[in-house]
């Protein structure tokens, strides 16, 4: 997109007249008025493509201070993207569901169609009027059509397509798609008389959201939803142009689970953890394969629990703000250090309650460190001195390094000294005299002066990413496990350096 052309005197007289409101031409950005002729700006309305000829029903009048906040942006797409900003603002995550609900307000959406197969499976009806050929895939044998489809008939596929919207994704498209054409469809399937959109979802929005009424879709009637998934995070890992954020990545993992699950114990015979994996490896999947699936189920229950305080400053699951963690970075420390690693050799029904046992554990610690070390403590946007103590505890280094000395503290709280038996941790009942234990060393090891100390030196080496040079430094600045478990009873709060 181009820099816009100059109007001629001409031109600039028929663009005032068309935009002047009770005899004072006015500024279209804001509708405020222009007092003073040399106020006066010209700005296109729309992108001009390069080889357009100048126009001036897409010209409007600007005020100064406008027309340089434009800059090579035309009026419309300046518009949007103050829009855009303002919708992904606010609260939660944003899918292709809240962008149709936004952009289309008042208008019924989500609305079922009429389908029938007919010619042998050759053909489609849609809505008894329209007329479309099918087609097989060759690979799959699945069913498909191709068809322009109203954007009020699209619904976000959750059970495929789990990915939040990304703002700077979503304007890239909107910028080129205004000016330019879709050139592969968007990927839905038909179920139910619904259409749920599963590829192209950034694609969809964008669309929707330039205005247009009608999208491209390739769409597959009733496909076996387990191998569309399987392909979908494959498509998304190992062939990836964009990863699924972890917590999605999660989420799939977790959902495959699921159906083999069920497949596994419908078989006969004793079951457990490792008998899953053999019976995964068996069906040809990589037994890497088979204990992310394990994992990720393991941890999804725990992210998606409603009594989880700490998923509020996960970036994932509230982007609309400066977060302290990741599911990632929860991954490779908490989770590392405090969920027994699959695959559990045991019998499925004591493995079962022992798993929830952890899963309740560990719900339970995360919100004791959530109240100690983030509510009413992480504040970027007032960035006092308590934010700040946050920060330092969740850089990156510090994080790892008062993880593995918060396990040693529990460890020895549960009286836990075999090495076998810390690998799991939180595979059994926790007391509420251990509970209350558990927390005044968490209050304990969150009262340090380290985590006060303002010097860039602290800072610098706290946010160091080996975990064990970090945790030689706060030894070294009196912050360990012996530390922890006898500053609480013996200091009653003070710090301690």
């Amino acid at each position: 997109m181009t820099a816009h052309p100059e109007p001629d005197a001409k031109d600039k007289r028929a663009i005032n007249e068309k935009n002047t409101v009770e005899n004072k031409i006015i500024c279209v950005i804001d509708n405020q008025p222009l007092k003073d002729k040399i106020e006066i700006e010209y700005h296109n309305i729309r992108p001009i493509t390069p080889d357009e000829r100048m126009d001036i029903s897409n010209f409007a009048t600007v005020c100064k201070k406008h027309h340089k906040e434009l800059g090579q942006l035309s009026i419309k797409e300046y518009k949007d993207l103050i829009e855009m900003e303002i919708f992904f603002k606010s609260a939660g995550l944003k899918k292709l569901n809240d962008i149709l609900k936004f952009k289309l307000t008042g208008k019924s959406t989500s609305a079922p169609m009429e389908f029938t197969i007919k010619n042998d499976g050759n053909e489609i009806k849609v809505n008894d009027s329209i007329s479309l050929p099918l087609s097989t895939c060759p690979s799959t044998g699945f069913k498909f059509f191709y068809m322009v489809l109203p954007v009020e008939y699209i619904n976000n596929d959750e059970e495929l397509q789990p990915r939040p919207l990304e703002l700077r994704r979503l304007w890239d498209l909107y910028r080129h798609l205004l000016v330019n054409s879709q050139l592969t469809p968007s990927v839905c399937r038909l179920a139910d008389n619904k259409i749920f959109l599963f590829d192209g979802q950034h694609k969809a929005a964008a669309q929707i959201w330039a205005g247009r009424k009608e999208i491209e879709c390739k769409i597959y009637v009733n496909p076996a939803l387990k191998v569309l998934k399987e392909t979908n995070l494959v498509a998304h890992d190992k062939l990836r142009q964009m990863q699924f954020f972890s917590s999605v990545l999660i989420n799939k993992w977790a959902s495959i689970f699921t159906e083999e699950w069920k497949e596994y114990m419908d078989l006969k015979g004793a079951k457990s953890e490792s008998g899953f994996v053999s019976f995964l490896v068996h069906k040809g999947k990589k037994k890497s394969e088979a204990l992310t699936m394990i994992e990720s189920n393991i941890f999804d229950s725990i992210l998606e629990d409603n009594k989880n305080s700490i998923v509020k400053y996960i970036n994932e699951y509230e982007a609309n703000s400066k977060k302290p963690l990741t599911v990632t970075r929860l991954k490779q420390t908490f989770f590392k250090k405090f969920i027994s690693a699959p695959p559990l050799d045991i019998d499925i029904e004591e493995s079962d309650r022992l798993r929830e046992l952890e899963r309740k554990n560990i719900i339970n610690m995360l919100n004791l460190i959530t109240d100690h070390t983030l509510k009413d403590f992480w504040n970027p946007e007032k960035n006092d001195e308590a934010h700040k103590i946050s920060e330092r505890i969740y850089l990156n280094g510090s994080f790892k390094a008062w993880v593995a000395i918060l396990r040693d503290v529990v460890a020895t709280i549960l009286e836990l000294f075999d090495e076998n038996e810390r690998k799991e941790i939180f595979l059994r009942h926790v007391n509420s005299q251990q509970w209350e234990s558990i927390e005044n060393c968490i209050a304990s090891l969150f009262t340090h002066r380290i985590w006060s100390d303002q010097s860039q030196e602290n800072y610098n080496s706290l946010r160091l990413g080996n975990e064990n040079l970090v945790r030689k430094y706060l030894v070294k600045r009196g912050l360990n496990v012996s530390w922890v478990l006898e500053s609480y009873e013996e200091q009653d709060g003070t710090f301690i350096d």
